[in-house]
């Protein structure tokens, strides 16, 4: 599947670092689909992956916001963000009008 995305001009200036992010995001995505999370976790559960998540990149930041491992902790984040968007879809909740 190829997505083909139109970045508002508002954001424009950060399109680079947005193409990066997402590749990150999609690598680790495919990295971990084995664990198949969204369909074996309740909400409750994704949360606190994400909260240690959030933990990961605090202490990561502290010991060396240079390294890159800085950025693959925001992408992890992002991904659970998304995992709970996965899970809550599967479940029925849905977007209203645009």
């Amino acid at each position: 599947m190829h997505i083909i995305i139109h970045v508002p001009d508002a954001i424009n200036p950060y399109g680079r670092f947005l193409k990066d992010f997402l590749e990150v995001m999609i690598r680790k995505l495919v990295k971990n689909a084995h664990k198949k999370t969204p369909t074996i976790k309740t909400l409750p559960e994704i949360m606190s992956l994400l909260q240690q998540e959030i933990v990961e990149f605090e202490e990561q930041v502290n010991e060396d916001k240079f390294n890159e491992n800085s950025l693959v902790e925001l992408a992890d984040q992002a991904n659970f963000s998304f995992l709970a968007y996965v899970a809550l879809r599967m479940q029925g909740v849905g977007h209203g009008p645009k």
